[in-house]
């Protein structure tokens, strides 16, 4: 059956070209869906062409395949198919093993897995059947039993290879080239040049932001971003990244998904920027791809400060001086983050998180001076500085030496006990109690014009 030339089509949003084909009417009932549509990745018309092509070549392939008679695959194609997951995945953790604790765990868990052949065949069915479909391939179900149980052996030796990498060993696996090179006519060979991944340089910006310091929470944010990159893309080769492409995805962002411009340039692309800068830097990348790239977006028209008025403030601060006994329901820790926080903001200038995370330690003296410190060994902190803040007089007469002096070790505005079977993530458990105060200074003191949006009191 000849279906004809599908032509790219146009998102009448975002811009971007996708090719859409319907499924052969013969075909509707195995390949289970009435339209095949995925993204050309493009807005220039001429290109979408040129790509669609492709696309169309690619889809007769999995169309002939879906038609062919089951045929027995041979020992020697079987292992070169097994060989082909193995490369995809040493290449994608090249740059970055991870821990051995993960790799001990990932061969104990193979173990358990190869002991029950159930498990086996849910364990490997769909990527084995990916594995076929994309090389055009119909077996039979006994060269497709034998494929799951190569499959096993080849991740069982990415496993045991990356736990050498993990500990210090890089030297080249000696079981490397027990994969066929040379298959039979049905299968054809993938080119295995060095692959880059995306995810490896995102290793290595962490791995550095990590060492020096920084906040862990910062490396999952920026994780969402680059995850969002890769699945747009639809690959995670990082020498195969064009600014065109990066250009889509912030039009993606803006269009289809309805980020804001500030958000998509301030984060998305930012991080992006930041990640294959590392990549230049290390010398893994020539350029930047992201280097070039603007998302425009207006600067806010504030018809008011950001920070707290004068009355807004003295409000805030009588308010915060109030019996604990009238704050109703909350816990010891939250009336003491009420009653101290706004006041330790106010003459510190510390923000409010980083007043939350103090500890019972933090209450020092310097030189015959009372001070705070204020350090990222706490939790986080703005700056990423340590410093040490003299108590105002003013603090010391109202008594809050002598009210964190009086506590047991710990968090002074945050509880350490578990929740739910949890541990306590100082960060979190900070950034809550933080949170908690912004929610008294709207609901009971009465705080409520949206654009007051200070980060210090």
């Amino acid at each position: 059956m000849v279906l004809q030339m599908s032509r790219p089509h146009k998102n009448p949003k975002s811009g971007v070209y996708y090719f859409r084909q319907k499924t052969p009417a013969d075909l509707v009932t195995v390949f289970r869906r009435k339209e095949v549509s995925r993204s050309l990745r493009t807005k220039d018309p001429h290109e979408a062409k040129l790509r669609n092509v492709d696309e169309v070549r690619k889809q007769e392939l999995i169309w002939a395949a879906l038609r062919k008679r089951p045929e027995p695959l041979p020992h020697q194609q079987i292992v070169a198919l097994s060989g082909i997951l193995y490369r995809d995945h040493m290449a994608a953790m090249e740059l970055e093993p991870g821990s051995p604790k993960v790799w001990t765990e990932t061969l104990a868990l193979l173990d358990r897995v190869a002991a029950d052949p159930d498990a086996t065949e849910r364990w490997y069915a769909a990527t084995v059947d990916n594995l076929l479909l994309e090389r055009g391939i119909v077996t039979d179900a006994a060269s497709r039993s034998r494929l799951i149980q190569e499959a096993d052996r080849a991740y069982r030796q990415v496993a045991e290879q990356q736990l050498k990498c993990s500990e210090g060993d890089y030297s080249p696996d000696p079981r490397a080239n027990r994969f066929p090179t040379v298959m039979g006519p049905n299968v054809t060979t993938r080119p295995s040049p060095e692959k880059l991944t995306i995810r490896a340089l995102f290793k290595l910006w962490e791995r550095d932001h990590l060492a020096n310091g920084k906040s862990a929470r910062t490396v999952g944010d920026f994780r969402q971003k680059i995850e969002s990159l890769i699945e747009y893309l639809d690959h995670d080769d990082a020498r195969q990244v064009t600014s065109e492409g990066i250009s889509d995805w912030c039009d993606h962002l803006l269009h289809e998904q309805g980020l804001a411009a500030r958000t998509v340039s301030q984060k998305y692309l930012a991080v992006t920027k930041l990640v294959f800068g590392v990549a230049v830097e290390k010398r893994k990348l020539k350029e930047n791809p992201a280097e070039d790239n603007r998302v425009r977006f207006a600067k806010p028209r504030w018809a008011r400060e950001k920070g707290f008025t004068d009355d807004e403030a003295k409000a805030i601060l009588t308010a915060a001086l109030v019996d604990p006994a009238e704050l109703g329901r909350r816990t010891p820790e939250n009336m003491r983050a009420i009653r101290w926080g706004p006041w330790i903001c106010a003459f510190s200038g510390a923000r409010i998180t980083e007043a939350m995370q103090l500890r019972t330690e933090d209450l020092i003296e310097n030189r015959g001076i009372l001070c705070l410190r204020i350090t990222p060994e706490a939790g986080s902190v703005k700056t990423g500085a340590y410093r040490i803040v003299p108590i105002h007089p003013q603090l010391l007469e109202m008594g809050l030496p002598e009210m964190i002096r009086a506590l047991p070790d710990g968090p002074v505005f945050y509880s350490t006990a578990p929740v739910r079977g949890k541990p306590a993530d100082p960060v979190e458990r900070a950034q809550s109690a933080g949170a908690k105060v912004g929610q008294w200074v709207r609901k009971v003191v009465g705080i409520t014009d949206p654009r007051a949006q200070p980060n210090h009191f």
